[in-house]
This record gives C-alpha cells, structure tokens and sequence, in this order.
C-alpha cells in the first residue's frame, strides 16, 4: 500500500512539474581564488614565484619592454617557456597586459624578459567552494534563431566583481544600436579542457586585475561551438541578463574589446590562440551563426562596408561590418589564419541572411523629450513655442488661477518649431501651462508646470 502510495505521489509531482515551469537547479561554479605578485623590473629571470594555490591560468602586464615569458614548477619539473603574448586589448594605466597562460594547476611561476612594472596575477578557477542555487533560464528569442548563450551564472560569472566595495557599479551598462561586429581571439590555449574556467579567468582578469569592471567582450566562442554570454547587459544594480547582450530597444551595451570604438560595435571573441592554427570547424560555424544572426537583427548587410560613427565622442572610421580587431587598431588580433579566412565568412554568415532584411525593431518605450519651452504672453494672448528629441505630436494645456484646465490645439508631428497660440486670456493675470507630447509608439510625455504673466 505504501508503496502505490508513493508511486502516486511521484507521478503527481511528475505531473505538475510538467505544467509549471520551475528554474534549474544546479551547482554554481566553483569561486575563483587569485593572487597577486609584483615583480617590479626583470632582466633575465624574475624570481620564482609561489602564489599558494594550483594555478589554472597567469596574466602578465608590464609598462615597458617587449612580450615576456614564463614557465611553471609542477611535480618538481619546469614547463618549456611560453611567450606572453599581448591580447591587443584597451590598455588599462598605461600598462601592456598579455594573454592568459594556461597553468594546468602549477605550484610556481617565473618569468623571464626585459622588462620594468612587472606584475603578474595567478588564478585559480577550478578548486574554490560551490553553493547550490536556483538559475532561471531565458526564453529563446522568436525571430532569426539566436545562438543560444551560455549564461553568465552557468559559466560562473561572480557578478560582485562590477562592483565597487560602496556597492555601485564599476562600469554602468550604457547602450548604442549595433553598426559593426568585430571579431577577436582571447589568446589563451587552444584544445582547452575546460574552457568555463578559462571564462571565469578572463572574466576576473578583465574585471578586476585589467580594470575593465567586466570581461571586455560581448560574447565568446570555445572550440565545441559553445557561446558564452560575456559583457553584462541586464537593467542596472540587478542580477538579471539579456541572453541578447542588449536592452529593452534593442540596443547593444557597450564592452571594452576595441580601444575608442567600443560604442555602438559587439565584439565576438574565439577562445584560443589562431595565429598559426585554424579554429575548429564546430567554432567556426558557430561565429558564422552568430555573425549572421546580429546582421540580421540589426539589418546590417555582412558584405559591406561602411562608415561608422562612434556615438560616445563622434569619431569616425570606414570598415567591413564584419571586421577584425586589427581593422582598428594597431594588433595581431583576430590571428592571422582567422583574419585571412575572413573574407569567407562575410559570404557565409551573408549566405545564411539571404537578402539585407530591415534592422529589427522591438517596441519603442521611450516617451519624448520635450525642450527649449517658452512662452511670449501680450495682453490676451501668449505663444508658446517648445522643441521634441522626436516626432510627436504635442498639446499645451493652461489654466488661470484657481480655473480649470484648458487644451489647445493638436499640432502635428515635427522636431522643431511646435507653436501653439493661446487666446482669449485674461490681461494682467499669471497662468499656468504644461506642454504634452506623445509619439507615434503611443509614449507620453508631460512637461513641469510652468507659469506666464500676461501684459496689462
């Protein structure tokens, strides 16, 4: 009887899980532990250097001299030296900032070079503490199939690293339409074993040890087609994210993967290193997809190239929509056999838009500006005259003291020159008006109360 009972009761739960849609359960990843040490000026070999921890990854950065390179002390023996390549990325203070190393969990490093301001930083990604969490997962987007992302949370992303110690964040998302799509290489190890730990080191040596307050790119691609969601998108001071990496409009936030022109631009990065070696066609496929997919929903025709127009400062410059780091600055980023190959996947990501759609347009929920009011009262009439960010149609409404409110006239859509004639007023009396705008979406506005005398 028991045991029907139980039975029972299992496929009842089985049931109702089935028709109320709960979030994963699932364990989050283990926290990244990280120390740091300043080697100050090298020439020959620094110090070898114990940080107290198996050290998965290690980032360089340095103010002068040329890439270095390091070695590792594990079970007694010395790896074969590395070069620190430089990751082409935003320098942060001035100083030039390599690559992460792959550690493969090492007691010791040492570096070698010709260089001042050394400061090194080992991570560990792989052996902190866990703790059992609810994740809820986003809902697929409906138009042009998205690449699914790996979350944030599923990769283990420790959202305190945006924050500063008083609680405000490092670097507040802002948002621009999305003009280009720069890809880029993390130049990090290839055939990675774990490549949601290389994630949470880049993340905590983008966030806290380069200064970016975030990983600098919008989103990643490991060798098994995996993409991650990297730079945060959600609304400020929340723990929620878009899968998308933009805001409620549409548009995209703003990273840190293209010094001054990171606005306006998402950066795509392939995990690993591709100046000699190819990515894997898995990886491959999946930055096509992803290259195709935000072309389409931004209208951008992959094969073109165009004028962009940084909208945080006003600079511009001419390139591909699909365009290499290195189109923009001075590195080897995207790699030399993914920059060659470029040109190919213009016409596939193109192949898989077909014809240049219209830039998708999610609902416009933002009311309009209303600016430059003023009112030029005579004795029974007043002009008042004001200015919109927008098209919108706009109306004034006024009263006299203690009176009730009155409405003008509808005036039509503009950007400039509204003007509304007031008449039949009072000479000699103060008034009160407001002036309402409301665009084509149906957003409203309403201007403070202001106050005009009319003349005696």
């Amino acid at each position: 009887m028991r045991y029907r009972y139980r039975l029972a009761l299992v496929a009842s739960f089985a049931v109702l899980a089935a028709l109320i849609p709960l979030p994963a359960l699932s364990w989050t990843a283990p926290e990244t532990l990280a120390v740091t040490r300043t080697l100050g000026t090298v020439d020959g070999r620094s110090e070898v250097a114990f940080p107290g921890l198996a050290i998965d990854h290690l980032g360089i950065s340095w103010r002068e001299g040329k890439e270095p390179s390091a070695r590792f002390l594990a079970n007694g023996e010395w790896t074969p030296w590395q070069v620190a390549h430089e990751d082409g990325l935003p320098r942060s203070e001035g100083r030039i900032s390599s690559g992460l190393i792959a550690g493969d969990g090492a007691e010791a490093f040492q570096v070698r070079g010709s260089l001042t301001g050394v400061r090194a930083v080992a991570i560990n990604t792989t052996d902190g503490p866990r703790s059992l969490v609810w994740s809820k997962r986003h809902a697929r987007a409906t138009h042009l199939a998205q690449p699914f992302p790996v979350s944030r949370a599923e990769w283990g992303a420790d959202e305190s690293y945006r924050f500063r110690a008083n609680g405000t964040e490092k670097w507040s998302p802002t948002f621009h339409p999305t003009t280009k799509l720069i890809v880029h290489h993390t130049v990090t190890q290839n055939a990675d074993p774990d490549p949601a730990s290389t994630m949470r080191a880049i993340y905590r040596y983008h966030a806290i040890d380069r200064g970016y307050g975030d990983i600098a790119y919008n989103f990643l691609v490991d060798e098994s087609g995996r993409v991650y969601k990297g730079r945060y998108s959600g609304p400020g001071g929340t723990a929620l994210d878009t899968p998308t990496g933009e805001d409620s409009r549409g548009y995209g936030v703003t990273a840190a993967h293209t010094g001054g022109w990171n606005s306006g631009t998402m950066g795509i990065a392939l995990l690993g290193t591709f100046t000699s070696v190819p990515p894997t066609p898995t990886a491959r496929q999946a930055l096509i997809d992803h290259l195709a997919w935000e072309s389409e929903r931004h209208g951008l025709d992959p094969l073109a190239t165009t004028t962009h127009t940084n909208p945080a400062d006003g600079k511009t410059k001419t390139v591909g929509n699909i365009s290499g780091h290195r189109d923009w600055g001075s590195t080897a980023c995207p790699g030399g056999v993914v920059y060659a190959d470029l040109p190919n996947i213009r016409n596939e990501a193109a192949a898989r838009v077909g014809p240049t759609p219209e830039p998708y347009a999610p609902r416009d929920r933002r009311s309009p500006r209303i600016k430059k009011i003023a009112a030029d009262a005579r004795k029974r009439a007043a002009i008042v005259t004001w200015a919109t960010n927008e098209a919108a149609d706009s109306q004034v409404r006024f009263k006299l003291q203690g009176k009730r409110w009155r409405l003008s006239s509808l005036k039509p859509a503009m950007l400039e020159d509204h003007k509304v004639r007031l008449g039949r007023l009072k000479k000699d009396r103060r008034y009160a008006y407001r002036v309402r705008s409301a665009d084509a979406a149906g957003n409203e506005s309403w201007s403070t109360t202001r106050k005009f005398d009319t003349a005696a």
